[in-house]
């Protein structure tokens, strides 16, 4: 049987053609197959997630652009709007659905908008000015947004964008200069509205998938440049006080000055905070770089961005991503986040490298610790001491599926005892420690344990010798893992377990149902969440008026 089978021509013509067919299917296969670059954080939202989001935009839109008064506007060479008045904006109806493997479908429904200005308009040779009153009515937006991921590079396009309006009406004094340019105004109305639907959202979201961080030693690096305004518009500001822990109650009572000096520093403070960014004050950046980009279903959407801590525009070197992570368990929540280790450890790559994690302070002898108490009587007892210390090895964090997260940290440490005419140099020590924490989370609260797993303590020059070298070398050798570090897991897990910490409620959002889960190389959360758009529209016109009185052409609110 199988020698007819091999000397058969219709036979070895089947298999020739079975194998050439199979190599065809797996060639597809590995075409059909992307591959994206790891990245430190993945983000995940569902459906659900994207309901409530697009129900507070809905919310959000009338609260703050009624009564909204922006400055002028250059709309381009020929065209100046000032004056502009938001006079009327009804709520829009605005839902958001996935399309799985493609993108988004998004609907906006508004019945009525209403404004007034005053323009200036040069049309050829003439020039027109005068003011006048538009009302739209009836405007829907039907659109999609797709993003396709070919060579390495994410494409982003509007196949589908529809801008349609019931009716654009424009009423103006009879013997005004525009009455003549009507329907070029309308035009112009309808254009600028199209464009900024169907064509700003691509190229922002264009620019934001193509967008990579330029580090210093390329050409292109510009630093970040400090501004020495304070009367502009910051988002950084507008941040800041969004994130101050103050209930309703509290931001009603509070006086304005009170808000003035969160948002702004006073003139002398400000100089001196543009001395120190003149000369060299670092700053500290996050890569936002998206490494992997929107991937839909039909219920939610996943994307990975690089997440990486940068430090005066380097980027960490000795940190890696993970080339593989379980994402599939971001699936219980609005939202979900993977945070990978090495988020963690491009900090910690900073820190060691540019000498950041060095610690010294001083205590006077009456401010002493009691562990130090004892041992300053048999010194010196009226000196004051010194106690430093600084890291001698990049510290690295592990996470593991089933242990938690692991902390390994190495310094020496160093104590001196200093008086008016004598210096007692105690000792110097290294040592190293394995911290591990594995939280949980139940009812908005966060458990867990923390421990010591691992304790290395080497004193390798002791400045006191006879009859104390060797009791206070003992000393050390037992301070750190059997009494400093006994203390604070008391407090810790006393905190943890007992009572837990509490979720905290940061710049208006609240979660609520957080898991927390480990996997290998990172943490996963899973999440609902709640955000107070009253708080957010409050503080926003607040910050706004404060700075409308200090700059006449800032946004502002006018009651008409």
């Amino acid at each position: 049987m199988l020698a007819h089978f091999i000397i058969n021509p219709r036979t070895q013509m089947l298999a020739v053609l079975i194998f050439l067919g199979f190599l065809a299917f797996s060639a597809n296969a590995e075409n059909d197959k992307v591959f994206y670059q790891p990245a430190g954080l993945y983000v995940r939202l569902n459906q659900k997630a994207v309901d409530y989001m697009s129900e507070l935009a809905s919310q959000a839109v009338p609260e703050i652009l009624n009564n909204m008064s922006p400055p002028l506007i250059e709309v381009n060479e020929n065209v100046n709007i000032s004056n502009l008045h938001i006079s009327k904006v009804t709520k829009p109806e605005i839902q958001a659905k996935f399309i799985e493997g493609r993108g988004v479908r998004y609907n906006i429904s508004l019945s009525n908008f209403q404004a007034s200005a005053h323009a200036s308009i040069k049309f050829f040779i003439f020039e027109y000015e005068g003011s006048f009153i538009a009302e739209l009515r009836g405007l829907h937006v039907v659109s999609e947004l797709l993003f396709e991921f070919l060579n390495h590079t994410t494409h982003v396009t509007a196949p589908i964008c529809n801008v349609t309006h019931h009716d654009l009406s424009i009423s103006m004094p009879p013997d005004s200069q525009l009455v003549s340019i009507q329907g070029e105004i309308k035009g112009q109305i309808l254009s600028a509205l199209q464009g900024a639907i169907c064509t700003t959202a691509v190229e922002a979201l264009t620019f934001l998938m193509a967008h990579k961080p330029v580090q210093p030693e390329h050409p292109d690096y510009k630093k970040p440049e400090v501004s020495t305004s304070t009367d502009g518009f910051s988002m950084a500001e507008l941040g800041a006080s969004l994130c101050e822990s103050h209930s309703a109650k509290e931001e009603e009572d509070k006086s304005e000055e009170e808000i003035e000096s969160t948002t702004t520093p006073a003139p002398e403070d400000l100089l001196d905070v543009v001395a120190e960014n003149s000369t060299a004050k670092p700053f500290w950046d996050v890569d936002l770089s998206v490494n992997h980009p929107p991937t839909f279903s039909d219920n939610d959407m996943i994307i990975g961005l690089d997440g990486g801590i940068m430090y005066n525009g380097w980027k960490a070197e000795s940190a890696h991503l993970p080339h593989v992570l379980n994402k599939t368990a971001l699936d219980k929540g609005m939202i979900g986040i993977l945070l990978s280790e090495y988020i963690p450890n491009t900090l910690f790559h900073h820190v060691f490298m540019n000498d950041l994690g060095s610690f010294r302070h001083r205590y006077g002898p009456s401010s002493l610790p009691k562990i130090l108490q004892k041992l300053s009587k048999a010194v010196c007892s009226k000196c004051y001491v010194e106690i430093s210390a600084n890291l001698t090895e990049q510290p690295r964090l592990q996470i593991d599926a089933s242990l938690g997260a692991r902390v390994q940290l190495s310094g020496n440490v160093s104590i001196m005892f200093k008086g008016r005419e004598e210096l007692h140099d105690v000792l110097h020590a290294n040592t190293k420690l394995h911290v591990t924490l594995k939280p949980t989370i139940r009812h908005s609260r966060i458990f867990g344990e923390v421990s010591l797993t691992n304790v290395d303590v080497n004193v390798f020059d002791l400045g006191i010798g006879g009859p104390l070298a060797a009791p206070i070398e003992k000393l050390f050798s037992f301070i750190v893992p059997r009494v400093l570090w006994p203390q604070v897991k008391k407090r810790l897990r006393f905190a943890m377990n007992r009572r837990g910490i509490k979720l905290p409620v940061f710049c208006g959002v609240e979660l609520e149902h957080t898991q927390l889960d480990f996997v290998d190389h990172a943490v996963l959360m899973n999440t609902d969440f709640k955000f107070d758009l009253p708080l957010f529209v409050r503080k926003y016109k607040k910050y706004l008026e404060i700075k409308a009185k200090r700059n006449p052409n800032m946004l502002k609110y006018v009651l008409m």
